[in-house]
């Protein structure tokens, strides 16, 4: 069909109808190509939705097109004219079929095509290596047409980070200049490419690039060391050895060979210490050994030279003081203890307790501390100075055992070299404890009972020390009538559960045995029983579960299946009876009954255009005994339509 003769029939639904396509007529084919809007809304608040439909047309309120989209939330609606506005609205279908009113109107419009934007040329530049930060201008920003008035973005990019990082872009849309800023990698050179673009957001032919190059030019750099920390030592200190980090030739580029010297400013404390180093390492060390016996501050001064004409050295210097020590006092060995669970106090005797030269009467302190108080308490010290001997007591903590670290400290009260300790271990092992468990009381049920609980209590492994992973069992002395208990429990609970089913028609009485072990070599068990004793009783009947029955207002309901039976009676002579807690829904009346035997059938009518809810009871009795079930009837009028109706994409 020719667009004319559409035109001709469109014009015929109405004068918007026919402007619209004189409109689609004139536009040129590559501008009014096929696109698609994808549409998002919110649920129906109704849970029982299954699907949503989609509605559609080019005027408002009136659709042309329907689509079936399923339980979810968004849908796309393709092959759309751009330039040309469509409407759209979308329902709810609930699982008996009902559609929900139209939600709320939306419309959308395919864009036509897009032009670029513009960006006059950029300069090469040449510059320093280490040159300071660079701003260059950008210029002829625009759109691309007139008629464009998009939010334009400008970034910029490196071909080389690592001698010019990625420029900042400073522009702010629709301004027709910007600036970027940048400042070359320190040390680096070469050339690197900048590219500047230019995005006008669009969906298709919406950048432009420009790019220029930027050289940096290489100058010698002078070689670095990192700073050296000062040194505090003691008098007649050992061989010291100071790293040294950071050597470098001053540039990634420079590849000199690297010497390092280092120089003592008073010998006769610290002499000229040794470099060990080997270009172009970035580390080497120093050693020296400073004169015995002497003491005071020298500086140490180390040099890297990269043989270079000019720039060529670098200097760190540091402190070594040296400061006069006193002799530590001493304390004779101590052994190691291992004594049982609950042992008594113990008495450690320390020998060998001097001040450490005979020329030091200093006043000598001794203490003592556990590693852990929890197993070993910190010991008492008897020591009065200036005596060679002392003691410790101490007594383990009741039911712990493990190990303990026993420090024992000598101070002579001097500013530093004033102590000496001497360490021995205590291990206390364990004696086991004998688990828990509270009395059960017996049981007395009626044959058939269901299934039964029983709690357990007081379960623990006996000591507040002892951590085992315990175990609960239950065994039945008649297992015909009660089965092994299931036993629920999990260590170090003090609680836990057995469960048993008394067997079907049995009646009797049976002893049911709970042990609880902690898995130690001995003494590890402890057993507790009751008895259960089953009555023999009358059997009720039994009736089959109901499913909830859901229908729409208006619709015919099914008769509905369910079966009966009892152990004494014969399913035909069960009786059945039946209630509503709803009556202006449903009426009891309106409950029919029919099937026969075992298997049985109920019909329901509800009130004619009532929706609602109502809970319906269905009674089964021998004459004796009954059971029930309760179902719920509902009925629903048509869902509520789907909210927040909104175009998510356009494409």
């Amino acid at each position: 069909m020719s667009k004319d003769v559409r035109f001709v029939g469109w014009a015929k639904r109405g004068l918007k109808l026919g402007r619209l396509f004189w409109m689609l007529a004139i536009i040129p084919f590559s501008s009014a190509m096929a696109g698609q809007i994808t549409l998002a809304w919110d649920p129906s608040p109704e849970t029982n939705v299954v699907a949503y439909r989609i509605y559609y047309g080019v005027a408002a309120r009136t659709y042309t097109n329907t689509i079936q989209v399923g339980k979810v939330t968004t849908a796309t609606v393709s092959n759309l004219v751009a330039g040309v506005p469509y409407f759209f609205a979308a329902t709810a279908v609930d699982d008996v079929g009902l559609e929900s009113d139209y939600s709320d109107e939306v419309s959308g419009t395919i864009p036509l095509p897009n032009q670029p934007p513009t960006l006059a040329p950029l300069t090469d530049l040449v510059i320093e290596e280490n040159a300071g930060q660079q701003t260059v201008n950008l210029t002829g920003i625009t759109s691309g047409a007139t008629n464009e008035n998009q939010t334009l973005t400008v970034t910029a990019t490196s071909s080389n980070p690592g001698l010019i990082p990625t420029p900042t872009v400073s522009y702010t849309s629709p301004s027709t200049t910007g600036s970027l800023r940048f400042t070359p990698t320190p040390y680096a050179f070469g050339v690197a490419t900048i590219t500047v673009t230019v995005n006008d957001g669009a969906a298709s032919n919406n950048v432009t690039s420009r790019s220029f190059t930027v050289t940096v030019r290489s100058v010698n750099q002078p070689p670095t060391l990192n700073p050296l920390s000062d040194l505090v030592l003691l008098e007649n200190a050992g061989q010291q050895t100071v790293n040294l980090a950071g050597i470098s030739s001053g540039a990634t580029n420079e590849n000199q060979t690297l010497t390092v010297t280092a120089t003592s400013s008073d010998p006769g404390l610290i002499p000229n210490p040794t470099v060990t180093y080997t270009s172009p390492s970035a580390t080497g060390s120093l050693r020296f050994t400073p004169v015995p016996y002497a003491f005071g501050v020298a500086t140490i001064t180390v040099t890297v030279n990269d043989g270079g004409a000019s720039n060529n050295i670098v200097t760190r210097s540091f402190q070594v003081t040296v400061t006069p020590v006193n002799q530590a006092p001493t304390l004779g060995a101590l052994t190691d203890l291992v004594l049982e669970e609950n042992a008594k106090e113990q008495v450690v005797n320390l020998t060998g307790i001097t001040s450490g030269a005979t020329n030091e009467n200093q006043t000598l302190t001794v203490t003592a501390s556990s590693s852990d108080p929890g197993l070993i308490p910190n010991p008492t010290v008897s020591y009065t100075s200036p005596a060679t001997t002392g003691s410790l007591r101490f007594t383990p903590v009741p039911y712990a055992f493990g190990v303990a670290t026993i420090t024992v400290t000598v101070n002579d009260g001097g500013a530093s070299n004033n102590i000496a300790s001497r360490t021995f271990k205590v291990t206390v092992n364990s004696v086991n404890q004998a688990p828990t468990l509270d009395a059960l009381s017996d049981l007395v049920l009626n044959e058939n009972a269901g299934q039964q609980t029983v709690t357990l209590t007081g379960i623990s492994s006996g000591a507040p020390n002892e951590n085992q992973t315990l175990t609960v069992t239950a065994s039945s002395s008649n297992k015909s009538l009660i089965p092994n208990p299931t036993v629920t429990y999990t260590s170090p609970n003090a609680t836990g559960t057995i469960r048993f089913t008394p067997a079907t028609g049995a009646s009797g009485s049976s002893v049911i045995t709970v042990s609880v072990n902690d898995g130690g070599a001995s003494n590890n068990v402890v057993t507790r029983t009751f008895t259960v004793t089953v009555n023999h009783v009358n059997e009720p009947p039994v009736i089959s579960l109901i499913p909830d029955v859901t229908v729409g207002v208006g619709l015919a309901v099914a008769p509905i299946a369910f079966t009966v039976s009892d152990a004494e009676t014969a399913a035909a002579s069960l009786t059945l009876s039946a209630s509503s807690d709803n009556p202006t829904l449903l009426r009891n009346a309106a409950i029919v009954f029919g099937g026969s035997s075992t298997n049985r059938t109920v019909t329901l009518t509800p009130e004619a255009s009532r929706t609602g809810s109502a809970n319906v009871t269905i009674t089964v009795s021998d004459g004796t005994d009954s059971a029930s079930r309760t179902f719920r009837f509902t009925v629903r009028a048509k869902p509520a339509a789907p909210g927040n109706l909104r175009i998510a994409q356009v494409e």
